[in-house]
């Protein structure tokens, strides 16, 4: 009994866990992923190795909750804004149809994987296993795709948005699964579908009440939204035990929760942070501790199994090549297979949850997790090896709608900084004569909604409402929002009694608080105001890319001549110097060449 609650056990684990990233670091094994590490530390510590780790409450209690954890983590990057502007596009390849179509492909070739491993007497379950294959490691793409630099092109949220709706579909898939294959089938899918009811109501509950007492309450107890995650991830989970399903699905739907509400990065960073940093390293430590070896090596019908099912996890991934070769080239194409061919928390956890119904043996189940570890060690890397370097970046696009005096010095300004600016607005004999600009003017002889849609005014990453009427700045704005543009600025020289709604993203501008603000800052800022009309402006640049989280500013490689002036975190303002360490979230106030500050944009983001 001792032995069962010993934390020696637990210690060597987080030992284990927190030396690791430190090996690779040091080792510069960057193309290996952190969990991927865990899992061999563990393969050396546990069974198959110096068994020095062994199984006890302690760390059976912590590993479940790190992958329930791990689930709604899982759940909690499903983008929901991804996918409503991916619905909204109308010009180029749509990320969603692409992904939807992907999907498609990948589930009926799985089935087919899946019934030829049957007939080869491999497998007793198809239809377990079609979806045990059907998987894809969107936690392994995500930084990849930040790190490649494309996730905010329409290929990078082509590959995203699959991975995304596999994640979520074989999930729910392996819910109703388990429900028919338990007793009570239909009485299970009955409470199955009772627990969406369930979720669909917390999602609409948690909107309404989330009302500004509780952002009182918030600001009196720090830890209050921490609080409300978990209490949300163990309710999903006892009902989820409750109704049949896995724990694992009730800790997803949770994530999914979560993310719909859109929190705000620093508290997202607070969540993973807590996961990353403690109960998910424990459990991928276990699932390298308790996996063996030994056993593999000497069943031969799993050492044919290894390679077969490697076989299996890639060929499902590439039938989607032709479907990508209809929008982008056949390198794209290629690299968007083998990324997507990563599969790992949920191969991990659908085994597990097979193993406990007594439809994947140990022998299969050591198989399936070692296919999956060698899938994202190896899938990343030919990933970068046949993706072409992104050099031509998508530029981001400005509509400025209204034509005058203002607007045509801006979009000259914008064009120099590297945007790719369209002009909207009515005919004028004044404007027309003028000499040929290097950006796009599009003449609209109705200035409303429609034909600001018709000609793709709402397609930009930017919109900007500069017309000489308030309340058509405001619609144009508006409609700008509802289409899911990034950012929206409306030009409203009367802010009298107008209060947008909390959630709303619209900028304000008023030329009467902008020139007072200027003038005041001339006289007491002049040095700095120069240095903004300089030449080498200033510009906001937002870290993004998990790659350069925690790293030294003196370390960033590409810097060029670039002067780091402030650096914005949460409500803090820091003066940077080499030795600063940046973080997810920070917003570098930066001074520079343009080409030097668009590719440093590029990176960071």
């Amino acid at each position: 009994m001792e032995g069962q609650h010993s934390v020696t056990p637990l210690m060597i684990v987080i030992i284990a866990a927190f030396v690791t990233p430190i090996i690779l670091h040091r080792l510069r094994l960057k193309a290996i992923p952190v969990v991927v590490a865990e899992i061999i530390v563990g393969l050396i510590l546990g069974e198959s190795g110096l068994r020095v780790i062994v199984q006890n409450n302690w760390l059976d209690l912590l590993s479940t909750f790190g992958i329930i954890y791990l689930m709604f983590l899982s759940g909690l990057e499903i983008d929901f804004e991804a996918i409503q502007n991916s619905r909204k596009k109308k010009t180029g390849p749509n990320p969603l149809l692409i992904s939807i179509i992907n999907f498609m492909a990948i589930l009926g070739t799985s089935v087919l994987l899946a019934f030829g491993l049957k007939a080869l007497g491999l497998i007793e379950e198809p239809l377990f296993m079609t979806l045990i294959i059907s998987t894809i490691s969107l936690g392994v793409i995500l930084p990849v795709l930040k790190e490649k630099d494309v996730l905010e092109t329409s290929y990078g949220q082509a590959v995203l948005l699959t991975a995304i709706i596999a994640d979520l579909m074989t999930m729910i898939l392996l819910a109703v699964y388990i429900a028919l294959r338990s007793q009570g089938g239909m009485t299970k899918i009955v409470l199955l579908l009772l627990l969406f009811v369930v979720f669909l109501g917390a999602y609409h509950l948690i909107n309404t009440f989330r009302s500004k007492k509780l952002l009182n309450i918030k600001k009196e107890t720090v830890s209050i939204g921490t609080r409300g995650v978990f209490a949300l991830i163990l309710f999903f989970v006892v009902l989820s035990e409750r109704v049949g399903a896995e724990s694992i699905l009730g800790a997803f739907l949770a994530g999914v929760i979560v993310s719909s509400l859109a929190p705000k990065k620093e508290f997202l960073h607070q969540l993973n942070a807590f996961g990353y940093g403690f109960l998910i390293p424990i459990f991928f430590v276990m699932v390298g501790a308790t996996m063996d070896l030994r056993g593999l090596a000497a069943d031969p019908n799993a050492l044919v199994m290894l390679p077969l099912m490697l076989l299996v996890f890639y060929l499902s991934k590439l039938i989607i090549v032709p479907v990508f070769k209809l929008w982008f080239n056949w390198k794209e194409s290629l690299s968007s297979s083998f990324l997507l061919a990563s599969t790992l928390s949920l191969v991990i956890a659908a085994s597990a949850v097979g193993m406990k119904m007594g439809i994947v043996s140990t022998t299969l189940n050591t198989t399936l997790v070692l296919a999956a570890v060698i899938t994202v060690m190896v899938s990343p890397v030919i990933f970068q090896k046949f993706l072409p370097a992104v050099e031509d970046q998508e530029e981001t696009k400005v509509s400025l709608v209204g034509r005058n005096t203002v607007t045509l010095a801006l979009a000259q300004d914008l064009i120099k900084d590297g945007y790719k600016v369209t002009l909207y607005g009515q005919d004028d004999p004044n404007l027309e004569a003028l000499p040929q600009r290097p950006y796009q003017m599009i003449t609209l002889p109705e200035f409303d909604l429609d034909g600001l849609d018709k000609h793709n005014a709402f397609q930009s990453d930017v919109v900007i409402a500069f017309t000489s009427d308030d309340e058509r700045n405001l619609q144009v704005a508006a409609a700008a929002q509802q289409n899911g543009v990034k950012q929206v600025i409306a030009r409203v020289e009367d802010q009298t009694n107008r209060e947008l709604p909390g959630d709303s993203k619209i900028q304000m501008f008023s030329s009467f608080f902008a020139n007072r603000t200027l003038l005041k800052a001339l006289v007491e800022y002049p040095t700095l105001i120069n240095l903004v009309s300089h030449e080498g402006h200033l510009q906001e640049i937002e870290l993004g890319n998990q790659q350069y989280h925690y790293t030294r500013l003196r370390e960033i490689p590409f810097l060029g001549d670039i002067l780091v002036i402030r650096i914005f975190r949460n409500n803090e303002i820091i003066v940077p110097h080499g030795d600063t360490v940046l973080q997810l979230g920070d917003r570098l106030i930066v001074s520079g060449n343009p080409e030097d500050t668009r590719q440093l944009r590029r990176k960071l983001r």
